[in-house]
């Protein structure tokens, strides 16, 4: 059993979509709308909605089939893995059961849970290699039926209860037995009553009916199925298939069918007035009302049978999980979701819009035809005017948005950015990645399988292209992506690349002495030529990730003046006092500063690690096994300055965790400690925000005697209310006493403890 707490996890936020709603259940209270990995309810009545995600305790896997069980106050979440997760509705605590997963005996491609059918106490839970029974009170496994020819795994996509029968639905044929069989793990038992392909059967009425994969509907006549030629075949194959009350369901992703008990068909949904595009997924009908599962909509509840307008339910969040990129601004982020593949492959294009986290409330900015965006890979937040953000796409050049809006999409035609040239002039493919604002408000711009591949959009809005041919040779050949910028406190450019390591660029030098390069082994001692991640920390040294490992080249703005530029690996020492090299042969996606000059670093498959400055020491490691994270797999990560939150992007959603280090201030003007008061059983640390760097912190009692002191790094410290680490302090008013670095500028706070 599994359950986090509030207190032990208050420092981490699930930023998830759920606009893709797989299942729809209910009990008189609340609607339950199952997303990709995380689900949401509704209350019926309030129309209070609640999320419950990895924050909570969920596993963050993708989510294939839920069950409501009204009489058990179960809520059960079937995953493609073969893992069952079940909510206790009243003690909120949630269960994994790992039986199927752990199971040896089945190939792990065919543990997907696909329907989940309740009958006397017994979950029936159909799977792509039969059908396991799970006692929902007991809260475990029974029997499990293999039903294929001599026991043979079978894909079961649903079974019901028909009569003495229970039927199953299989990609070879329709299945049934006696139900009340006790020996129905024998494959014997079971009999095969007709051949073809199977997606969906239910019981409706006094029949049996089933849906294949012709998309046409049949109907048992005691011996065999027969084609209902009433009922039209469907254009797209079977979402959801159920009964309620006295009416038969079915879905497509394009329509959704109401059926009477004569099989008149009584409400039939393709769009609704506000929705004129939808895709569904699941329903539900409760008396005059319908509730519509939709893939990119969350909920609709509209009227049944008449359905016309409709009202959204759905929890605050982003268009998507899949998140690629991340950008991060004082009390905002940006969200997107265009991609490549690890060859820099931006196809098959993807129209898929961005996302704006504002004050904590979510901005969703879709896809426009009139601009034509796609596979946006990056943004950048013009900081003279927070409101002008640039977004990158990896093929249509670069979309400019305004106050959320899309206002003009520079491309060939209207700007410097260039198309790869394939000898075709009416194909156009502008591989933009990312973009930097200097100094001076220039925005510097990638532009990949170009010659000209440094761009430059001045404040005056003329362009400037800068050759890259200097350095590499073929631009345009397989490996030379040009993929994130990083500028230095001189005004340096370092760019990571596919093939090439990182070049530094200087455009106030001449012509063919404007780049130096970080290369491998002898040429700079990269791990890889493939670089990932670049970041120039608080000291001005270039930390590179690449797809073998870390390395970090000291002083990024002498490299010009280094005739040999070769960048150092970390040696660190494992808990068995072996020295080894940090993160040898992982590849690391980012890197990213704190306030307090440490290390935040995201892999493809390890998770993130929060280092120390000089990365030498683990502070924390952060896994899908230990923290919120949905998967090991880490896309990018961005903190936010002011508040100290870390954004960690996953493939499989968006979450933050609130650091503690934050960029210091100019002055201590605006220091404040929380929480405060320290109010009996709070177990966590008293932070003091605000502070300027190297601020000398002293803390006393109301008599003055000293129980803290240290110099701060960054904005933020933490005291763990003990005196000097012995014993917690009693109740009582402490006083902070703060003086900046040159002891020029003082400040005096308080804050009372409680015990």
């Amino acid at each position: 059993m599994f359950s986090y707490g509030q207190s032990a996890n208050n420092s981490w936020l699930g930023h998830y979509s759920y606009n893709n709603v797989v299942d729809i259940s209910a009990n008189s209270e609340k609607i339950y709308g199952a997303s990709d990995n995380a689900f949401f309810t509704y209350n019926i009545q309030s129309g209070e909605i609640e999320k419950i995600s990895t924050v909570n305790g969920l596993s963050g896997e993708e989510i294939s089939t839920a069950y409501l069980s009204d009489a058990a106050q179960k809520y059960v979440l079937g995953y493609t893995t073969g893992l069952i997760e079940v909510f206790d509705i009243n003690t909120r605590e949630i269960r994994k059961v790992v039986d199927i997963v752990d199971k040896p005996t089945i190939p792990p491609n065919k543990k997907q849970l696909n329907h989940i059918l309740e009958y006397n106490g017994k979950l029936y839970i159909a799977t792509n290699y039969g059908i396991s029974l799970y006692d929902i009170n007991a809260l475990e496994f029974g029997d499990t039926y293999f039903i294929g020819a001599n026991g043979s795994q079978l894909e079961v996509r649903q079974t019901t209860i028909f009569g003495e029968y229970i039927y199953a639905a299989t990609n070879a044929g329709i299945y049934r037995a006696i139900v009340a069989n006790d020996n129905l793990i024998d494959f014997a038992e079971w009999e095969r009553i007709n051949s073809s392909n199977w997606q969906g059967i239910i019981a409706f009425g006094d029949d049996l009916y089933g849906i294949t994969t012709t998309r046409r509907m049949f109907r048992f006549n005691g011996t065999g199925f027969s084609f209902l030629s009433q009922v039209p075949q469907y254009p797209t194959l079977l979402e959801d298939f159920k009964v309620i009350d006295n009416y038969m369901i079915v879905v497509h992703d394009q329509e959704v069918h109401v059926y009477d008990s004569d099989l008149n068909e009584v409400a039939g949904i393709q769009a609704l007035d506000e929705y004129p595009e939808l895709e569904f997924n699941s329903v539900l009908l409760i008396e005059n009302t319908l509730y519509l599962g939709t893939e990119t909509q969350g909920i609709l509840k509209t009227t049944f049978p008449m359905p016309s307008t409709a009202t959204q339910i759905l929890p605050d969040g982003p268009l998507l999980n899949n998140t690629f990129s991340i950008t991060a601004i004082p009390n905002e982020l940006w969200v997107v979701y265009g991609d490549y593949d690890a060859g820099y492959n931006p196809y098959p294009l993807d129209k898929r819009g961005v996302s704006h986290l504002q004050e904590m409330a979510w901005v969703n900015i879709p896809y426009t035809d009139a601009y034509d965006a796609r596979s946006i890979v990056h943004a950048a937040v013009n900081p003279s005017n927070t409101n002008e953000v640039f977004l990158s796409s990896f093929f249509s050049g670069v979309l400019r948005i305004e106050e959320n809006e899309p206002v003009e999409l520079f491309n060939t035609t209207n700007s410097g950015l260039e198309s790869l040239d394939i000898g075709n002039p009416n194909y156009i493919d502008i591989r933009i990645g990312a973009t930097e604002f200097d100094d001076d408000g220039n925005l510097w711009v990638l532009n990949s399988k170009v010659d000209n591949g440094i761009k430059v959009l001045r404040t005056s809005g003329q362009w400037e292209s800068y050759t890259v041919t200097e350095i590499i040779s073929d631009p345009f050949s397989a490996e030379n992506a040009l993929s994130k910028i990083e500028i230095s406190n001189n005004g340096l450019k370092f760019i990571s690349t596919q093939s090439h390591g990182v070049l530094a660029f200087d455009e106030t030098r001449s012509a063919g002495s404007r780049f130096v390069s970080i290369s491998e082994e002898e040429a700079g001692n990269l791990p890889s030529t493939d670089v990932r991640a670049i970041e120039i920390d608080k000291t001005g040294n270039l930390w590179i990730g690449t797809v073998k490992g870390i390395r970090v080249y000291y002083g990024a703005d002498g490299i010009f003046d280094d005739s040999d530029p070769q960048s150092d690996d970390i040696i660190i020492v494992d808990e068995d006092g072996v020295p080894k090299e940090l993160l040898f042969e992982q590849t690391v996606t980012d890197i990213e500063v704190d306030g307090s000059n440490n290390k935040w670093i995201a892999t493809s498959a390890s998770g993130v690690f929060y280092m120390s400055s000089d990365a030498t020491e683990t502070l924390a490691h952060f896994t899908k096994d230990n923290s919120p994270l949905p998967t090991n797999t880490v896309t990018d990560i961005e903190i936010d300055s002011e508040t100290g939150r870390v954004y960690i992007a996953t493939t499989k959603g968006l979450l933050s965790f609130q650091g503690t280090a934050t960029a210091p201030k100019e002055t201590l003007e605006n220091v404040y400690a929380y929480p405060n008061p320290v109010r009996p059983g709070f177990s966590g640390n008293l932070t003091i925000a605000g502070l300027t760097n190297n601020a000398n912190v002293k803390i006393t009692d109301i008599e003055g005697n000293l129980v803290y002191e240290t110099t701060s790094e960054g904005g933020t410290l933490l005291w763990d209310l003990t005196a000097f680490g012995k014993h917690k302090v009693a109740s009582g008013v402490y006083l902070i006493l703060i003086a900046n670095e040159d002891g020029s500028e003082t400040k005096v706070t308080k804050v009372m403890v409680v015990r």
